[in-house]
């Protein structure tokens, strides 16, 4: 794996965090919450910009947010109980079908 996809592991792990950091303050909020809110929104962004520097934009946007995602349903339903219908699944599903077909893409085109 290259430097370039642990960056946007590592964005995909920020984005996540500040999103759950997030809900935990949509329920009591705190300003050392927000400060580590924000901070992880910051981290994603750099991580993010770092990774864009050898993954083509469209490859890294989409698996950042769909990675994105699927971690925050997951984290959603374990952790915090909310459930997903059947059409939600369904389409979280299309969207990694549809991230892989990108990604497939980008490696037989040859850019990066």
């Amino acid at each position: 794996m290259s430097r370039a996809w642990c960056y946007l592991f590592l964005a995909i792990v920020a984005e996540v965090s500040s999103v759950v950091v997030m809900k935990l303050l949509s329920r009591e909020a705190n300003w050392a919450g927000m400060v580590l809110m924000y901070f992880s929104i910051g981290l994603s962004f750099t991580f993010m910009a770092l990774a864009l520097k050898k993954i083509a934009l469209a490859v890294a946007y989409a698996t950042w947010e769909s990675l994105g995602l699927l971690a925050v349903a997951a984290i959603g339903s374990i952790f915090f109980k909310e459930q997903l219908s059947v059409m939600q699944f369904v389409a979280i599903l299309l969207l990694l079908g549809g991230v892989l077909l990108v990604n497939i893409a980008e490696n037989e085109h040859g850019e990066c």
